[in-house]
């Protein structure tokens, strides 16, 4: 295989903004200006009034952010308002043209993901059923994703608007059987049927379930790295799309406090501002924010997010890092996840059965108050990320509509820390808002590091089956003989440059695979302030020869940044 980089055609206008705000975006007059290499802090803000409804005519200057406690610059500010008319596709679209990023103008950007991996097979039929009843009711223009979480993530349907497509392929998709749940679900092993000693059985006893603890140990271990890159990788496939995401995640529950299922004295306490979650019938853990004065609602610590202890006894096996790191992706990514409980009205563990005879979702019992430990770490993910967690609800059709009817209009705000305190340290934010009797919810901090969460080697970045989204690109191929023709266009928002000596300078990696060949290319880059302008509106053009044998079907590219480790990936079908 033989790849040419020639000199760029156009170069390269990179603001390092790793940021696109709507039409509407506002600056104030005492706006930051914002330069090249900065590093940049998003916040999406929803308000809503004391009936619930969304306020929608709020202005910069209604806002007041704070970053550890030190009040911002807003230097950016947008409203974003979802349900208006998208974009038509043309069906001509030159079928040699391919891309890593939807259509523009898409009016908003809702992905669900359908846990199997964490939910039982018979409340995944069930929640299948209710899921399907609302991808009916939506517009046939309505862009959406699907993701399906098993043994690996898949990606069922990516945007489009074809509804019909989408419909098709979730009616078809065979759910899978989690023996991952059912192993922490199965009630203790026992050798009552071996001996009547009551001695020697309490002996047995002891050991079949100590052996038995070691497997259900592995099967979570399983559930908790899986789901947590499972995260980490939607956020890199939604990252390059503007504003605010939502992400609907159908799951029966997530436990990531392993082994102290048994124990509510094990289970770390909140404080009084700390996060909580609804235990009632149609309740709803909520996300990071207050009253109009904006306070956040969470406690991190220095390290990361305010998580609780993840460790599996007996192994100082830690999840801590795995869900906080899936946090950052998320909140760099701007995605609010909506997790919605696929278990509807649930009994808590220490009463539960086995319901997969009667096709239904049954009550608790009203006197029972016990934590349910399947929600610690959804409604952490949630509050977060500045979501809202739906659990304890038999109609999934209507959380879902409620989770992705939650934010129709939000506020997108920005600001540029300095540069002396990304040192890798949690960072608490708090926003209010000059409005009496506002409700408002934003996620409660970031992690101020200049670097990407999500930062991974070209390599294993293009063999992940999702594309990436973080530098987003065009390809368009010509065959030609013994191979193809490619000219990539790379969105130039998706770079970083920096200024040295009188020029904007940087570099990208360059990575194609043919089959089990593959090649890595450093491309310097170095541009001089006319042509940092000049190509404004044509982003950076790369020229390839990909050298392709008889029976190929395909080929995948990938660029990484090398300063801010941001990745964009796709595969070129042939």
């Amino acid at each position: 295989m033989r790849i040419r980089l020639p000199r760029p055609s156009v170069l390269i206008p990179l603001s390092a903004l790793l940021l696109r705000l709507p039409a509407n975006a506002q600056t104030g007059p005492d706006a930051v200006v914002i330069q090249g290499g900065t590093h940049i802090v998003l916040v999406n803000v929803v308000v809503k009034d004391k009936h619930g409804k969304p306020v929608a005519d709020l202005r910069r200057d209604d806002f007041v952010l704070r970053d550890n406690g030190q009040e911002q610059n807003i230097a950016l500010f947008a409203l974003e308002e979802a349900g208006g008319q998208a974009t038509p596709v043309s069906s001509s679209r030159d079928r040699f043209t391919f891309t890593n990023r939807p259509p523009p103008n898409v009016p908003s950007v809702t992905a669900f993901l359908f846990d199997e991996l964490n939910t039982k097979l018979a409340d995944q039929q069930l929640a299948k059923k209710d899921f399907i009843r609302y991808l009916r009711g939506l517009p046939e223009d309505s862009r959406v994703a699907v993701f399906v979480l098993g043994d690996s993530l898949a990606m069922l349907h990516d945007f489009s608007q074809d509804m019909a497509a989408l419909l098709a392929a979730v009616e078809k998709h065979a759910n899978r059987p989690s023996p991952e749940v059912d192993a922490a679900a199965a009630p203790p092993a026992s050798s009552n049927s071996l001996t009547g000693d009551q001695t020697t059985t309490a002996q047995w006893d002891s050991f079949l379930q100590s052996a038995g603890q070691q497997y259900v140990d592995f099967t979570e271990t399983v559930r908790a790295t899986r789901t947590a890159a499972a995260l980490e990788t939607i956020a890199g496939h939604l990252q390059g799309i503007p504003g605010r995401k939502t992400l609907i995640w159908i799951s029966g529950g997530f436990p990531i406090q392993l082994g102290l299922h048994n124990s509510v004295d094990g289970i770390p306490q909140m404080n009084a501002t700390g996060r909580s979650s609804s235990r009632g019938a149609g309740g709803r853990g909520g996300g990071g924010g207050g009253t109009g004065g904006g306070q956040s609602n969470a406690t991190p610590r220095s390290s990361g997010p305010g998580l609780a202890a993840t460790e599996v006894p007996g192994t100082a096996l830690s999840f801590e890092s795995d869900v906080a790191r899936a946090i950052r992706a998320l909140n760099e990514a701007d995605v609010a996840v909506y997790p919605v409980d696929a278990r509807g009205v649930t009994v808590a563990a220490a009463f539960q059965a086995d319901r997969s005879s009667n096709g239904s979702r049954t009550k608790p019992p009203k006197a029972f108050n016990g934590p349910d430990f399947n929600y610690e770490t959804i409604d952490t993910l949630a509050v977060e990320t500045g979501g809202q967690s739906f659990h304890h609800i038999n109609d999934l059709s209507a959380a879902i509509q409620d989770a992705t009817g939650d934010a129709r209009v939000s506020y997108a705000l920005a600001f540029a820390p300095p540069a002396g305190v990304l040192d890798g340290s949690y960072h608490k934010l708090e926003v209010a808002v000059h409005r009496p009797g506002v409700k408002v919810r934003y996620r409660p901090g970031y992690v101020a590091a200049p670097d990407a969460a999500v930062a991974p080697s070209l390599a294993e970045a293009i063999a992940n089956p999702v594309a990436l989204t973080g530098i987003g690109f065009s390809v368009h191929i010509e065959p030609v003989e013994g191979g193809y023709k490619a000219s990539v266009t790379i969105d130039p928002r998706n770079i970083t440059l920096q200024p040295k000596d009188g020029k904007w300078t940087g570099s990208l990696q360059f990575l194609v695979v043919v089959g089990k060949v593959e090649q890595l290319t450093t491309i310097p880059l170095n541009f001089s302030d006319a042509m940092f302008h000049q190509i404004q509106e044509k982003g950076l053009v790369l020229g390839a020869r990909v050298k392709a044998p008889p029976g190929t079907t395909g080929f995948s590219l990938g660029f990484r940044d090398i300063s801010s480790g941001m990745v964009g990936t796709l595969h070129v079908p042939l």
